[in-house]
């Protein structure tokens, strides 16, 4: 599908669309849809993250992640085993639909520099964090990553807004 201009400027997913003074999110035409409002530009890298061995993922749950990019997130991130301050730890978190793991780094087992790709937007996530390894998997929604979800030392992750 081509371009939509209105009063002669490209209707992007970052303009504001009203109809009787009302914001749209989606815009219609006999059934289909033309234009939907972003949260971001598609292709927008909306956080990265990177943990230590050993270290407090309290910052993820609160200001890192969540806290300032709630947008991204389905739901608040949540820790399933342990805690920010236990050596051993799981945080579980689950990304909003449009947003994925776009670039996933490992210090021991290397990159996957593509992520589960843009067409697996959403889906769940687990960080791990011990006395000496560190990682991130995806537990469901499809995707896997091309290297092993942990190993030793830390590990860092961005995450995309696709915006399909």
């Amino acid at each position: 599908m081509g371009s939509i201009y209105f009063n002669g400027s490209e209707l992007t997913g970052q303009h504001d669309v009203k109809f009787n003074g009302t914001d749209m999110d989606n815009v219609y035409l006999n059934g289909t849809k033309l234009w939907t409002r972003h949260p971001y530009a598609p292709g927008t890298d909306i956080f990265t993250y990177s943990i230590g061995a050993g270290g407090n993922t309290d910052n993820f749950i609160g200001s890192a992640g969540y806290g300032t990019y709630p947008l991204a997130f389905a739901s608040q991130p949540v820790y399933i085993e342990g805690s920010g301050g236990a050596l051993d730890k799981r945080v579980q978190f689950t990304l909003a639909a449009g947003f994925y793991v776009s670039y996933y780094q490992q210090d021991q087992s290397g990159t996957d520099s593509d992520g589960v790709g843009a067409s697996n937007t959403a889906g769940n996530y687990v960080i791990y964090v011990g006395g000496t390894v560190s990682g991130l998997s995806r537990t469901s929604g499809g995707g896997s990553f091309s290297i092993g979800g942990s190993g030793n030392d830390g590990h860092s992750f961005v995450v995309t807004y696709s915006g399909q």
